[in-house]
């Protein structure tokens, strides 16, 4: 499947979006199969889109407006505002890069400023990757089978930093997110029919807390926009034969925390090596992140149950400090804070 620049003409129109119970993501690769019908929604998410010219629009929703770019090479962020916040950003943030097909990858750095509480400086800068990292079908209930499905996985490393002063410049006080977030684009749908966020906060390199999400947006709700461009590419598969997929197991619908995984973490000269265990099969995540956000090192590894897996992360030519080594395990985060020296 091709997502090409249709998906996002601008237009002005509302969308509502169902809050169900947050998944794992599920598999990469090609003919995957993602059964999320058995999820109840317990929440809706309202947002609403206005053009201001040709190239720009504008995201309401109940917190934040949202200003975005359109250009023929996808989607850019340029800034938001709430209450307390005013960020702009100086270098763009890269929402979906345009158009898009499977095993493609982008990644873009961003940064920008703004002004919190009236009374605070706040400058963030971090790295965005992209990756479209399965197609296949997803399943949303009973009478929602959609084929032709790219999901797209982004994640996004940003090191914040807030002060009263603006010329301060901190590192010792700095605040990193991470957060990752899976979309599940149908061919002939604007929006992701599917999508999950994990979203991580730490203080100098501490955790605080982290949050997910998971929302649907499903076809009953994108056919009654006014959108004629996906209408057209809709009526126009109809007239196609149904392939299916060859793949008869999902990926998707797996709550997260069932890996039973448990895990230490040493350093051995230039090597950090995670020793862990599993009750069921999983695929690791690993990424090494520094204060400011930066992605050093990044594997994905994938094993069955059992004892006594390692993964070793190389830290030769790093310079001195603390790092973060964030694991993503079937959608559970763990995370712990190593030095180098």
């Amino acid at each position: 499947m091709l997502l090409n620049v249709s998906t996002y003409i601008s237009i002005s129109h509302s969308v509502t979006k169902e809050r169900v119970e947050y998944v794992h993501a599920g598999d990469t690769g090609k003919d995957v199969v993602w059964d999320f019908s058995n999820l109840e929604a317990n929440d809706l998410y309202y947002i609403k889109y206005d053009t201001i010219s040709h190239l720009q629009l504008v995201g309401y929703d109940t917190q934040k407006t949202y200003k975005y770019q359109t250009t023929v090479d996808g989607l850019l962020l340029r800034g938001y505002e709430s209450p307390l916040m005013r960020m702009d950003f100086q270098q763009p943030q890269v929402i979906l890069p345009l158009p898009m097909q499977f095993n493609q990858t982008m990644m873009t750095d961003y940064q920008g400023e703004g002004r919190y509480s009236g009374t605070h400086f706040e400058r963030t800068a971090g790295t965005i990757r992209i990756t479209a990292d399965a197609e296949g079908t997803v399943i949303l209930s009973e009478k929602d089978t959609l084929p032709n499905t790219l999901r797209v996985y982004s994640i996004n490393t940003a090191a914040i930093r807030l002060n009263k002063d603006s010329c301060q410049n901190d590192e010792d006080n700095l605040k990193q997110v991470i957060t990752e977030h899976y979309q599940w684009y149908a061919r002939g749908y604007r929006y992701p029919v599917f999508e999950t966020v994990t979203s991580s906060t730490y203080y100098n390199l501490d955790h605080i807390a982290t949050q997910q999400y998971a929302y649907r947006c499903p076809p009953d709700i994108q056919v009654a926009l006014n959108d004629t461009v996906n209408e057209a590419i809709r009526l126009s598969d109809l007239s196609l034969p149904y392939k299916g997929n060859k793949s008869e197991d999902g990926g998707g619908g797996q709550k997260p925390g069932r890996s039973g995984f448990t895990y230490t973490v040493n350093t051995n000269g230039n090597q950090a090596i995670i020793t862990y265990n599993l009750e069921n099969p999983a695929t690791i995540h690993a990424m090494m992140v520094d204060v400011m956000g930066t992605i050093y090192r990044d594997l994905h590894q994938t094993n069955e149950a059992g004892v006594g897996h390692t993964m070793s992360i190389d830290c030769t030519g790093l310079r001195r400090g603390q790092y973060i080594i964030y694991m993503n395990v079937n959608g559970t985060i763990y995370h712990t804070k190593i030095p180098v020296k």
